[in-house]
C-alpha cells in the first residue's frame, strides 16, 4: 500500500509589502492543492496588479519523489527572482503553496545580488506572515448494509482507533461513512467482515486532508 504522508503548508493567505531603494515589492502567499489552483491564483494577482513592472512567482507541490516545483522571473534577469522565491519556500519547510512577488520599479537598479536578496527576503517575510499548519490524510471508508446488531461494535471500533464517523444513514439497514488513518485499512476491513459475517459491503472512498 502506498504511504501517504502528512505535510506542512501555510496557515492562511498573506500579503506583505516591502520597499527597497524606492522599488515596491509585494508578496502574496496562498495555499494550493494542484497546479490549476496555482495558475488561477497567479492570474488573479496579475489582474489585481495589472500595472506592475513584474509578477515573479514560484510554487511547490508535494514532497520527495512526488515534488513539483515551478517558477518564473517574469522579465527580471535570469534566476534573480523565481529561484530565490522558491528558495524561501523551501527554507520555510512548507509545500502546497504559491508565492507571487509583485514589483513596481522605483528607478534605482538593485543589481543581480540585490534582486536575489529582495525577492527572497520579501517572499520569506510573506511566508512567515502566513504562518504554518500541518495537514494529515484520513481515508474514507464507505460501509453499506450493516445490521443493527453489528452497528455498536463497528462504531466503538472506529472510535478506538481515533477515527471519525462522517455520515450515518438509518433505514432497514445502516449505511455509514467513516474516516480512519490509512494505516488502519487492513484492520478495518478484517474487523468489518468478521462482525458482519461478510454480509455487508465496505469500500474505500476519498482521501481527506485534515488540519491539526
Amino acid at each position: 500500500m502506498k504511504k501517504i504522508s502528512n505535510f506542512q503548508t501555510v496557515a492562511h493567505y498573506a500579503r506583505y509589502n516591502n520597499t527597497i531603494k524606492k522599488s515596491r515589492f509585494i508578496a502574496l502567499v496562498q495555499e494550493i492543492g494542484d497546479e490549476t489552483e496555482a495558475r488561477t491564483f497567479l492570474k488573479s494577482v496579475q489582474q489585481e496588479f495589472p500595472d506592475a513592472t513584474h509578477h515573479c512567482w514560484a510554487y511547490r507541490l508535494g514532497s520527495g519523489k512526488n515534488e513539483i516545483t515551478q517558477y518564473s522571473d517574469s522579465g527580471e534577469p535570469s534566476n534573480s527572482a523565481g529561484p530565490p522565491i522558491l528558495q524561501a519556500i523551501k527554507q520555510e519547510k512548507v509545500t502546497n503553496v504559491i508565492v507571487v512577488v509583485v514589483r513596481y520599479f522605483g528607478g534605482i537598479k538593485l543589481g543581480i545580488s540585490g534582486l536575489i536578496k529582495a525577492y527572497r527576503d520579501t517572499a520569506r517575510m510573506g511566508l512567515q506572515q502566513a504562518g504554518k499548519k500541518r495537514k494529515y490524510p484520513m481515508q474514507e471508508f464507505i460501509m453499506e448494509g450493516i445490521e443493527y446488531k453489528s452497528l455498536g461494535t463497528i462504531l466503538q471500533s472506529v472510535e478506538s482507533k481515533s477515527g471519525k464517523i462522517e455520515d450515518i444513514q438509518y433505514g432497514e439497514k445502516v449505511n455509514l461513512k467513516a474516516l480512519l488513518y490509512p494505516a488502519e485499512e487492513e484492520w478495518i476491513k478484517k474487523l468489518f467482515n468478521n462482525v458482519t459475517q461478510g454480509k455487508a459491503l465496505i469500500k474505500k472512498g476519498k482521501i481527506k486532508w485534515m488540519t491539526g
